[in-house]
This record gives C-alpha cells, structure tokens and sequence, in this order.
C-alpha cells in the first residue's frame, strides 16, 4: 500500500450528524434486525447480515486493505477543545465505507473529554444509510487496555487485551470466550506500524501514514492504512482488525498532551519512513 493520502471520492463532503441519535437498540428497528438474521450463526457471522452492513464491511471482509481518517472540528484545531473522536473508513481506492464516531453528546461529555482521562469510550461503525455495522467499548483500566468489539446485532465478537511487553507493545485478538484467534505485535522503535500475526504468520499489518509535520506537530489528526494478506480469510478476525486500528490510536496516538502521547509524537518525527 502507498503511504498517499487518499480522500474519500464522491462523499468527503458528507458530514456525521450525531447529535440526537438513540441508543443502537433504537436506531435498528426489531423487524429489520430478524431480517437480517440477528442472534444467528456466530457473531459477525456474514451469511446473517443484513444487505445495507454486508455492502459496506465488503472492502474489510474481502478486499486487501483500507484507510482508516480521522475527523476533526474546528474547535479542536484552533482551540485544542476535544470533541468527540470521529473517523471515516474508506477502501484501498478512496471510496467511502464506514462513519466512525464516539457516542456520548452534551456538555457533561464533553467536560469528560477534556478533564477527566479515566474515562470509558464506544465508537459505534455505520454505514452511510446509519445502520450499524460494528461497536467498539473501550473501558478505563490501570495498566493494560482492555477492548470489546460487538457485532452489528449487539452480540459480543471478541475482545482485544493488551498484555505485558518489555520491548514491543503486545496484544491478542480473542473470542468472547478468551481463545486467543491472532497476536498483535509493535515494536517500540516503530511505533507508527502494528503486526497482526497467526501462529507466527503475519496475515495484516496496521501502519500510521505521515500527514505532515504541521498536522503531527499540533493536532491529533491520524491516518492508517492497514494491509491484508490473502490468507487471512476470517471475517470475524478482519472486523477484529479494524477494531485495532481504532484502539491503537486511541491508545498511542490520540493525547498528545498526555506523557506517553507526547512520548510518540516525538518518535512520530523519526518515523516518517516506518
């Protein structure tokens, strides 16, 4: 994959609208859900979406990489005011995927955001229609970061758990039972490029791209693209993946107040040819 900035085509105007949306539960109507075969197979199983979800997770679940935008507001990039995290998913050719935004809206939120950094995140994955296609909870720990990825019918799909590196950041991609289904690996003099491996066989790769030395110096803008290879034929493991993606900058990326956000950026600037 070149390491060029591609812009969604067609849709870059588009803009998320998501204040006054309900809970999942509210947007997706029951009929629709029993359509599409909600509560079967296992989750994230593909033979049971829905038409609009099946459409959009195409690119994931069958092409050979995507990008991964984030979004941000001017409030954020004139003032450092943190909204709310939002991103856009586009396939290897710019052409748009999915909305990704972080549910919570008000000023209590917002307060949270900027104040308070023990706090949870859920970034919810939606089609342009606004169905949902994946959900991502991110709750507050101590130590080790702690993922869980829901399926679009509300059905736990796996969970992300860091574990203890002394020079690479490790974690493992798991069912919801804890069978471990892929390693994520990034070694700590690369911090912009993450390994996913199975049974030692790299099978994907999620690399942040350089956006520029004013974008990486003063905001938190990120770019990534990720890379599948042709083995990796888990659709489960590829939604899993993209999760990743969205948890590693959360994780590494997005405080770039915080110490070890301003830890990264620093290498960020020895790093432009990860």
């Amino acid at each position: 994959m070149s390491n060029d900035n591609r812009q969604p085509k067609g849709d870059s105007e588009l803009e998320l609208d998501w204040k006054g949306r309900g809970a999942p539960e509210e947007r997706v109507q029951p009929a629709a859900l029993a359509e599409a075969g909600a509560g079967r197979g296992t989750p994230g199983d593909i033979r049971f979406m829905g038409p609009e979800v099946r459409h959009a997770l195409g690119p994931l679940l069958e092409g050979s990489g995507l990008c991964v935008r984030q979004i941000h507001e001017w409030a954020e990039i004139l003032v450092g005011w943190e909204t709310g995290n939002r991103y856009e998913a586009m396939d290897q050719n710019g052409q748009f995927m999915l909305y990704i935004g972080e549910t919570g809206e008000g000023w209590g939120n917002a307060l949270l955001r900027n104040f308070w950094p023990f706090r949870r995140v859920e970034l919810e994955c939606m089609t342009k229609g606004g169905a949902l296609a994946l959900r991502i909870e991110q709750p507050w720990t101590f130590f080790f970061t702690y993922v869980e990825v829901k399926a679009w019918d509300g059905r736990l799909m796996g969970i992300i758990q860091q574990r203890f590196g002394l020079l690479r950041r490790t974690f493992e991609l798991c069912t919801p039972g804890g069978a471990v289904l892929a390693t994520l690996e990034g070694p700590l003099w690369r911090p912009w490029t993450f390994h996913v491996k199975q049974n030692g066989q790299e099978v994907a790769t999620i690399r942040k791209q350089w956006s520029g030395l004013a974008r990486e110096m003063f905001t938190d803008s990120d770019f990534f693209g990720v890379e599948f290879q042709p083995g990796l034929t888990d659709p489960r493991l590829r939604q899993l993946v993209l999760a990743a993606t969205l948890m590693v900058d959360l994780a590494y990326f997005e405080e770039r107040t915080s110490g070890t956000g301003s830890v990264f950026n620093i290498l960020d600037i020895f790093n432009i040819f990860d």
